[in-house]
């Protein structure tokens, strides 16, 4: 079963690939990207399966190290916010 903070994340995950398109850094990282795929292809054409697992494993590794990092990061905001509810002395 999922907490809170687990949804939240998937939550921002369905907005999340949008606001990518706009970044020119991640278009030009994901053209490098499809360009080294097809090339990879061209030079060994008998490894698609494996490229593919490959891909997969890489996209899953990729996906539980974002869900850690929002997790980290949403505990740090929180304890932020109690820190400034605190009165100043």
């Amino acid at each position: 079963m999922k907490d809170i903070i687990d949804e939240l994340y998937d939550l921002h995950l369905s907005n999340h690939n949008d606001t990518n398109n706009e970044d020119k850094e991640y278009q030009s990282t994901l053209d490098r990207l499809i360009k080294l795929e097809s090339e990879l292809l061209k030079t060994y054409p008998d490894c698609k399966e494996l490229l593919e697992e490959f891909q997969t494993a890489d996209g899953d590794l990729h996906s539980i190290a974002n869900r850690i990092e929002f997790r980290k990061g949403f505990k740090v905001g929180a304890q932020l916010v109690l820190e400034m509810i605190k009165p100043i002395r």
